[in-house]
């Protein structure tokens, strides 16, 4: 009996080119949003951090601090926007966290933002982008990533006041008071859709929006809260109520493959979905660390929280109904399966990258320039098992789909076992000897080497280890196209099939 696997089209042909940032669609963020006549405005959990905790019916915030999280910023959006008016909404700087951080100062270890940014801005970069502003308690406004002095410092006890003129012409304002006292126009800025911001690092807040929760008003601005019995008012994202097309992306690939590339590149491209990337990035962007850290001993410490970080907000991902991609290498079935199995209702994808040697050898060598450090991959390649998806006869795998971005499943295999073939006969994937680098941004000190970044996070995070053993060389498996093949959303996945296995007598065949 014949088989074959027909490939459709590759997903990394919707997904913009690595050397160019893709360009959101605003008018898909914006047609999520509806206008409501009675609405209770609130900070929203639908729209923050993994690790921002919303308490005090809506209006309380603050963040996880004990580990490293001490080290994060943490941000968060109300649920309500303006699009005209004069309106106005209050933060109280209740308390600060204990916390104990050798590295920075003391007057690092407790910060506070409070502005406005609009819904395609990340939750955690208030100020840092162009369509973000923050007044700092250090007297800082903040604009683009650009900080200027502005007004005067804020501590516990103070109020901020954040004041949002959309009527001023020819462009629109904003400005603060401090306790009352106004502190001036900060910025003038194109209209837009806005919500109240707030970004924190080891602080507990508590919100106003209207004058049940204690606002008291700037002369000649309304309440934030007011805005939607003003016809003025539109409603921020919510949580995915469809439980089937809630989606789980896992990122599987090597060290230096374009991983983070692509998912990146994936989220940015489908502003819709608000996909959040799980990975050692993201824990490191809420350190907000400079990249010149890395070249330091500080960056191993780094990395130790950002990996205990990254498993923390992985437990609390899978208990919040969004979009998610794991960015991860991934290439241990059993660390595949711990990270999933949580996640219960989620259509789950593996997107596979695998490059040819060549390519893989000069993106290894690009990130060897930059990352300045050689680290072995050998017992990676010697367990790597590439994913098959749950309607494959003999797997335990929970995977909806498999889809290779790169070379094929089949070109996939070859290469993988040419790798461990290699091995075999006491090649060594490491650095730049043997056909070029073949090492990561991630990872951590051994007693004799390196501890790479999955199987760090495999050993110390979830139960169990790693069966060391290597599935059977001479067995050949078959596939073929599923009949019942479907795509796991309306929209995102539809490009790439899903395969389910028999087996003939013959090896593998591609058409």
């Amino acid at each position: 009996m014949s088989s074959w696997v027909k490939r459709e089209r590759s997903l990394a042909d919707e997904i913009p080119s690595p050397g160019k940032r893709p360009r959101v669609n605003y008018s898909l963020v914006r047609s999520s949003l509806h206008p409501i006549i009675n609405h209770r405005v609130a900070l929203n959990p639908a729209d923050c951090d993994l690790d921002f905790n919303i308490d005090g019916n809506g209006l309380k915030g603050s963040a996880l601090y004990d580990h490293g999280f001490a080290y994060c910023w943490s941000g968060a959006r109300a649920n309500t926007s303006i699009t005209a008016g004069k309106y106005c909404f209050s933060c109280k700087i209740l308390s600060t966290q204990p916390v104990e951080i050798d590295e920075t100062t003391p007057d690092q270890n407790h910060l506070c933002r409070i502005g406005i940014s609009t819904g395609e801005d990340k939750v955690g970069n208030l100020g840092e982008t162009e369509q973000s502003f923050g007044f700092s308690n250090f007297g800082k406004f903040s604009n683009f990533g650009n900080f200027s002095t502005y007004g005067e410092r804020f501590d516990i006890g103070d109020t901020i006041l954040c004041a949002v003129d959309m009527e001023s012409k020819p462009m629109c304002s904003i400005g603060f008071a401090k306790n009352g006292k106004w502190l001036g126009i900060a910025r003038y800025f194109n209209q837009s859709l806005y919500f109240p911001h707030v970004l924190l690092k080891n602080v507990v807040v508590e919100m106003q929006f209207g004058y049940e929760d204690g606002l008291v008003p700037l002369n000649g601005y309304r309440p934030w809260g007011c805005a939607f019995g003003d016809g003025n008012g539109l409603v921020g994202p919510a949580f995915n109520d469809d439980v089937g097309n809630r989606e789980l992306i896992m990122m599987v690939g090597l060290p230096g493959t374009g991983k983070t590339t692509w998912a990146e590149n994936w989220a940015n491209h489908h502003p819709e979905k608000r996909y959040i990337v799980l990975g050692i990035n993201l824990a490191l962007d809420k350190m907000k660390v400079s990249g010149l850290l890395w070249k330091q001993d500080y960056g191993e410490r780094l990395m130790e929280r950002a990996s205990e970080i990254f498993n923390i907000l992985l437990i609390r991902a899978s208990k919040t109904p969004r979009n998610f991609i794991i960015d991860h290498t991934n290439v241990y079935k059993s660390a595949r399966n711990s990270k999933l199995k949580p996640f219960v209702n989620y259509q789950k994808i593996a997107v596979v990258v695998f490059p040819r040697p060549e390519e893989y050898k000069a993106r290894s060598e690009k990130r060897f320039r930059e990352m300045g450090k050689e680290v072995p991959v050998n017992e990676m390649i010697a367990n790597f098992v590439l994913p098959k998806s749950k309607d494959m006869p003999g797997t335990d795998e929970y995977f909806d789909q498999v889809i290779y971005v790169e070379l094929n499943m089949m070109e996939s295999e070859r290469c993988l076992d040419e790798m461990k073939a290699k091995l075999s006969y006491g090649f060594q994937f490491l650095g730049q000897r043997f056909h070029g680098c073949y090492q990561s941004q991630t990872t951590l000190p051994k007693k004799d080497g390196f501890l790479l970044r999955d199987d760090f996070n495999h050993r110390r995070s979830y139960s169990g280890y790693e069966h060391r053993a290597c599935a059977p060389m001479g067995i050949y498996v078959n596939y073929q196209k599923s009949s019942s093949y479907h795509t796991p959303t309306h929209e995102t996945m539809d490009l790439s099939p899903r395969y389910t296995t028999t087996y003939g007598g013959s090896g593998p065949r591609l058409i």
